[in-house]
């Protein structure tokens, strides 16, 4: 594989999801703690709990698949966690796992990327890059509306 498209491709799938991680930092920063976690409409799901899914979805197929990292995903806890972490503690974690995808992404070999991925459900490790990323994306967009949702239940009526 041409180094030059490789590289290219490395930095675009790394820059688009720190794009799309930029745009959740900004729409969770006004929201108070309650609203994080508050779930907007039943059944769905909060912001702050997105946000722990992000955060497993990257740590498990980028983290633990490609990466070796050890990270064991319990996938419905990102969705029921009983005593979820603090807003800002969720957030880190977040950062802590794109970090985790770019380490991943950058030492990944040009053969590598066009071999199949660990799950077998994601074609190659490079379809499966471009997954995470989309799915990052998808999640970003439905964070945009629960912020939204969430902000608007507490504003007084005009």
């Amino acid at each position: 594989m041409n180094a030059d498209i490789v590289t290219a491709t490395k930095a675009a799938l790394c820059g688009e999801l720190s794009i799309h991680l930029e745009a959740i930092r900004a729409l969770a920063e006004p929201l108070t703690e309650a609203q994080f976690w508050l779930k907007p409409i039943e059944p769905g799901n909060s912001f702050g709990h997105l946000v722990l899914h992000l955060t497993g979805n990257l740590s498990h197929f980028a983290g633990a698949q490609l990466g070796r990292t050890g990270y064991v995903r319990e996938r419905e806890r990102e969705f029921t966690e009983p005593n979820p972490p603090t807003k800002a503690e969720a957030l880190a974690r977040l950062d802590d796992a794109v970090a985790t995808y770019r380490r991943v992404v950058e030492a990944l070999p040009s053969q590598v990327l066009l071999a199949p991925h660990p799950e077998a459900t994601m074609g190659t490790v490079i379809n499966g890059l471009v997954r995470l990323v989309a799915h990052f994306a998808l999640h970003r967009g439905q964070m945009s509306c629960i912020a939204r949702f969430v902000r608007a239940k507490d504003e007084p009526a005009a």
